[in-house]
């Protein structure tokens, strides 16, 4: 009686065990909730992350911007002091930048030029003048040659 019924056994012991592998690796691929949570806090973690390093990488590169003033805006001390205010709004904080879109403001700053020309001009040549590793220093008469 057990010989017939042996195949059977068999048969049933076979798909049993197939299904319980199905469903034992159907449990272990799950994504559970708290992975899910976990993976979600990442992904947004690495997003605040990236937009930060935009930000900081721009703030950089405007920083390493040189401000220069052509030597013909250098003549005329408005349109110099005009460059010079456009090459540094970027680098200005937020709360400042609409006070240079203020005519009341730009009035001021153009009074202050109109009674002040010398004092802009020399401010003016701060940025004009072109002094670096490559600039020979100047010799003084008691500089004595051997």
């Amino acid at each position: 009686m057990y010989e017939q019924l042996l195949p059977y056994i068999i048969m049933g012991v076979i798909v049993f065990g197939g299904l319980c592998a199905v469903v034992c690796t159907r449990n272990i691929t799950r994504n559970a909730p708290i992975s899910q949570k976990i993976k979600r806090q990442y992904d947004t973690y690495i997003t605040e992350l990236e937009t930060t390093n935009k930000r900081l990488t721009g703030r950089v590169n405007q920083a390493k911007k040189t401000i220069s003033v052509s030597p013909d805006e250098a003549a005329d001390p408005f349109s110099a002091i005009a460059s010079v205010i456009d090459q540094i709004a970027p680098q200005l904080p937020a709360s400042i930048r609409p006070l240079l879109k203020n005519k009341n403001a730009i009035s001021f700053i153009e009074n202050y030029i109109k009674s002040n020309p010398d004092a802009i001009k020399g401010i003016v040549e701060k940025f004009t003048s072109k002094q670096g590793h490559n600039a020979q220093p100047e010799k003084t008469t008691d500089q004595s040659t051997l």
